[in-house]
């Protein structure tokens, strides 16, 4: 078990395009020592791939999660531009819609401030970069919800 997670988002340049620069994100969960932590790769890269702005997209998935919270629903396929999470008030996981890959389940308490803490970000004008204690929770497993 790691002793200490830490979600880390932050700008980075893509490229530059006839003098513009295009910005990418940066998401990852990180272990004690700075190190990307692999359990989380397919959560970062469907918040990345699926999140866009604060408004639309990252107002969407929050409201799910809100709508998950409150119990007026127990599941969602809360499906992106790459990718489909699949959220419960348990755990939630993550399907690539182009063979990217399926599964990574982690907690729904960990998807939530994932994707809490990447709309913050995405709502800052300056980008700064943010890192915030992120919960070394069991790796659940995935529900069968045939």
């Amino acid at each position: 078990m790691i002793a200490k997670l830490r979600l880390r988002i932050s700008p980075r340049v893509l490229e530059t395009v006839d003098g513009e620069e295009r910005w990418s994100r940066v998401i990852s969960v990180i272990d004690v020592n700075g190190l990307f932590t692999s359990r989380f790769h397919l959560m970062c890269a469907a918040i990345v791939g699926d999140i866009q702005h604060p408004e639309g997209s990252g107002a969407s998935f929050l409201r799910g999660i809100r709508e998950i919270e409150t119990g007026e629903t127990r599941y969602i396929a809360a499906d992106g531009n790459a990718w489909i999470a699949h959220i419960t008030p348990e755990v939630v996981w993550f399907e690539g819609l182009y063979s990217q890959g399926e599964g990574g389940a982690v907690t729904f308490r960990q998807y939530k401030l994932a994707v809490e803490t990447y709309v913050r970000f995405l709502s800052d004008p300056e980008s700064k970069p943010i890192e915030v204690p992120f919960p070394d929770d069991p790796t659940p497993a995935i529900p069968d919800l045939s």
